[in-house]
């Protein structure tokens, strides 16, 4: 009886430890893919990476940018899918009066 016990005692922390450290790891990978993708976006776009889902939120400065940062994300391993709430900034054009001009 007590071989049968610490059988079962010993799978059940095995468990556990194969639980424990798979958890830890899709947690790191996350971190990963997050530092990567934040190495080509520029100021003001934001991401997030959770359990293999990259959300893009605030703004990018065009869509070229946009479109590196997807492609970046979607060439992780381990990555399940993009998800971008981001928008793209439009440029501001002003106007020059050339009426007054001598």
């Amino acid at each position: 009886m007590n071989f049968n016990r610490l059988c079962i005692m010993l799978i059940i922390v095995m468990s556990l430890c194969f639980g424990l450290t798979s958890c830890g790891s899709k947690q790191l990978k996350d971190q990963r893919a997050q530092q990567e993708i934040e190495y080509v976006l520029l100021p003001g776009t934001k991401v997030d990476v959770t359990q293999g889902v990259v959300t893009f939120t605030g703004t990018f400065p065009d869509e070229e940018h946009m479109k590196e940062a997807e492609a970046t994300a979607r060439g992780i391993k381990g990555i399940k899918s993009v998800v971008n709430n981001a928008t793209i900034a439009h440029k501001v054009q002003t106007a020059v009066d050339t009426t007054s001009m001598p």
